[in-house]
């Protein structure tokens, strides 16, 4: 039996969840699905089944094209939920009517087509020599996105945000490039201001970030640390195997901790859960396949009780801010299996 250790970063210890593997395991949709299915998952329990959608048929979840519905949902016991993994019974389109995307960069666009694979996912297209927004040329997407009505993101105090992503065997990471996160902040118009070395106590973002050779990170920007009031979150500045935080951009946490795999999928899920207002204790977690590999606890994303997660920050492009970032080539990506699920209410 192999289980995962408490990890304590920051002030307090975060709450490990699903963390041993044993005989059988159950689905976040009420499933009855064997360790053999979970592939590389090592990430699972008991949960209910999800008031959104249902699921069934779970053999095989874990395959070269996309992982279970286990990884998509790392953390049990939630109640709202909507995923578009074609493994869920009633699973959702995979299209904007699902995203209702706003504050869409009209430049770059997202399509909807097949992977190599065949698996239907969203393509980002970078040409070469494209880095950042503001440059030409302009390659990857950029909208933000609340996700379906039924499933109010502005009521949870904590959600996790999961999807599949695939980058071809050819793929050349050069220096690294942005992928979604969840964001949030003090209203709807303001929360989109953490990002592009713009931080705010009004609003953070947890996007993630590829680096040279494949590494993963979760890449934030969070109320800033050199104000002491949020002192606390210099918590990110320490997270192993390599963390970097400066005061003109966003804070690379975690570095290291995962390898994003290329002609294969990569399945990652993030947590995200506010603090108590006045309290230090909001966490971030990122799974990677399952398993967790970032863990940062002690955090301050909000400082009023107006601060809620407002949606999907839906990015990705090569950069960094600096030309050495530019993609070498003509490249694409893919993704695939968005899922949403509210773990715990306001």
């Amino acid at each position: 039996m192999a289980c995962f250790a408490t990890l304590v970063v920051g002030a307090h210890p975060l709450r490990r969840r699903a963390s041993c593997r044993v005989g059988r395991h159950q689905s976040p949709f009420g499933a009855s699905i064997s360790p053999a299915s979970q592939g590389s998952s090592t990430a699972t329990s008991q949960a209910p089944s999800s008031t959104a959608i249902t699921s069934g048929g779970l053999s095989g979840a874990a395959n070269s094209t996309a992982g279970s519905l286990a990884d998509l949902f790392p953390v049990t016991g939630f109640s709202q939920s909507w995923t578009t993994a074609p493994l869920a019974d009633n699973a959702l389109p995979l299209n904007d009517s699902t995203f209702r995307p706003n504050h869409v960069l009209k430049t770059v666009v997202h399509t909807y087509t097949d992977a190599p694979d065949g698996k239907p996912a969203m393509k980002a297209h970078y040409p070469q020599g494209s880095y950042n927004f503001g440059h030409e040329p302009e390659g990857g997407f950029s909208f933000y996105a609340p996700g379906p009505a039924s499933v109010d993101l502005t009521t949870a105090k904590e959600a996790t945000f999961g999807y599949s992503v695939f980058f071809p065997e050819d793929f050349e990471f050069n220096l690294g490039g942005k992928l979604p996160g969840l964001y949030g902040g003090d209203t709807d118009e303001g929360s989109i201001g953490c990002s592009g070395g713009s931080r705010s106590a009004a609003c953070f973002s947890a996007r993630l970030m590829w680096r040279d050779e494949g590494k993963g990170e979760l890449y934030t920007y969070l109320p800033p640390y050199t104000d002491p009031q949020f002192a606390a979150n210099e918590a990110v500045c320490n997270v192993p195997p390599l963390s970097d935080c400066n005061v003109e951009f966003g804070a690379s946490v975690g570095r290291g901790a995962f390898r994003f795999a290329t002609g294969a999928w990569t399945t990652i899920s993030q947590r995200v859960r506010l603090n108590d207002v006045g309290e230090a204790n909001g966490e971030l977690e990122l799974f990677a396949n399952g398993e967790s590999v970032i863990s940062v606890g002690g955090l301050i994303l909000r400082d009023n009780d107006e601060g809620r997660i407002r949606g999907m920050q839906m990015q990705t492009f090569f950069g960094g801010s600096h030309p050495q970032f530019k993609t070498p080539k003509d490249q694409d990506t893919y993704f695939s299996d968005f899922s949403i699920a509210i773990t715990e209410t306001l």
